[in-house]
């Protein structure tokens, strides 16, 4: 996500949005003055009908018209503007019908000035708001006199005082709801911004470690050459000791792994393999693992049944391995490895269990390198398997376990093969 798109937006959405919802508003003040106006005719009063009639059909036509504008090359927002300028006009027309400035309902010009404040800021709404201004203005000069009935003062002056409630009524919750649908939509984009700011700060950290394992790949090349030759000679020339033989073979293994850590970084990743049983797979990487490290306890659980054939992003190998290395190291050598499949869902629960994490541990843990002492041992690893795991469209999740230890939980969609 761009930060200057997100400032930028508007503030109440995309133009296209804003004018569908500002048309929606269009029609319900269209039939609400098709209330008032039978009102008006079941009391008597004699107000120019083929105007005003003329009026609110010009603007149910605009109303209508308008969604089609956009396809005709004309932009959305143009079309939002021209909504908002027609709505003064026919507002204007119908005061001017009915007692011009005198008539209560002339606070409506609030409304749309204050529609194209929020959803079209700049020059058109000072337009709009002077345009406003004017037309109230001269309808104190043009305008026809407002029907009284039988010249009714009392009559006339009650009417007045209703029109105000109305127009007061009215405009009050037309701005409480769009400036609190504002509102939230502040909220929202500021918790957007504060993500996209968290994910800039841990993509920067992990170009600068991308850069520093370019810079390691390239200088561990030649002692890890030197040290593999140095164990095939030391094997050609120590057979009768057992014992360092087996050794030699563990350190040549070792080596091995190191040399294909390498190269893997060197062209980026592993090729993806094709579709494999979900914890078979998971089973023979971890065997794999344990190999590597005989020093460690690996306690692996799989739930019985079917073991559905998934394809696995090669990236989530050394996150996942990261976090079981974590584990083992902060757990004194033990680690539990649990996987579950909830429909779609692989969930993979790390246990260590020893030591626990601070509150402010568990809610940075992953955003940036965190230094702490064992048995903790979050940092640099835990970040990568973060930025990997959300790359996947994974969570990752820590908390402590009420009987000591920390549990990491990875939560990864799969794309299950042979329509399963």
């Amino acid at each position: 996500m761009k930060w200057n798109a997100m400032l930028e937006a508007e503030p109440a959405g995309d133009p296209l949005q804003a004018g569908h919802r500002v048309r929606r508003l269009r029609w319900l003040m269209l039939l609400l003055a098709l209330a008032m106006l039978a009102g008006c005719a079941l009391d008597g009063l004699a107000l120019p009908w083929p105007l005003v009639g003329q009026a609110l059909a010009t603007l149910a036509l605009v109303n209508l018209a308008l969604p089609r504008l956009p396809g005709w090359g004309l932009k959305a927002e143009s079309a939002l503007r021209l909504g908002l300028f027609f709505d003064v006009l026919v507002l204007t027309e119908l005061l001017a019908f009915s007692g011009g400035a005198a008539n209560p309902l002339a606070s409506l010009y609030l409304p749309p000035v204050l529609f194209a404040a929020l959803l079209s800021p700049g020059w058109f709404a000072w337009l709009l708001a002077l345009l406003s201004v004017s037309a109230y203005g001269l309808l104190f000069e043009w305008h026809l006199d407002w029907p009284l009935n039988g010249g009714n003062a009392a009559y006339a002056f009650n009417l007045h005082l209703s029109g105000m409630w109305f127009s007061f009524a009215l405009s009050a919750l037309l701005i409480a709801g769009f400036v609190s649908r504002l509102a939230r939509q502040l909220r929202h984009q500021g918790d957007a911004l504060a993500e996209a700011r968290e994910t800039q700060l841990r993509d920067e950290q992990l170009l600068a470690v991308g850069m520093q394992a370019a810079g390691a790949a390239h200088s561990l090349s030649t002692p890890l050459n030197t040290l593999t030759l140095l164990v095939d000679e030391l094997l050609g020339e120590r057979h009768g000791d057992e014992a360092l033989r087996q050794d030699l073979l563990l350190m040549r293994a070792q080596l091995g792994s190191c040399r294909s850590a390498l190269a893997r970084l060197k062209h980026g990743s592993e090729p993806s393999p094709g579709p494999q049983p979900l914890f078979a797979a998971l089973a023979e990487r971890l065997e794999g693992w344990r190999s590597l490290r005989p020093d460690l306890r690996l306690d692996w659980r799989a739930p019985d049944g079917d073991d559905p054939p998934v394809r696995l992003d090669a990236a989530f190998w050394p996150a996942l391995f990261n976090l079981v290395n974590n584990a083992a190291e902060a757990g004194g050598g033990e680690v539990e490895v649990t996987a579950r499949l909830d429909g779609r869902t692989l969930s993979l629960d790390i246990v260590n269990r020893q030591g626990c994490l601070s509150g402010a541990q568990l809610a940075r843990a992953g955003l940036a390198p965190l230094e702490s002492a064992k048995p903790a041992g979050l940092g640099l690893g835990m970040l990568l398997s973060h930025a990997t795991l959300a790359r996947l469209g994974g969570t990752l999740s820590l908390d402590n376990r009420a009987d000591g230890g920390v549990r990491a939980r990875i939560e990864l969609p799969l794309g299950l093969e042979d329509g399963q």
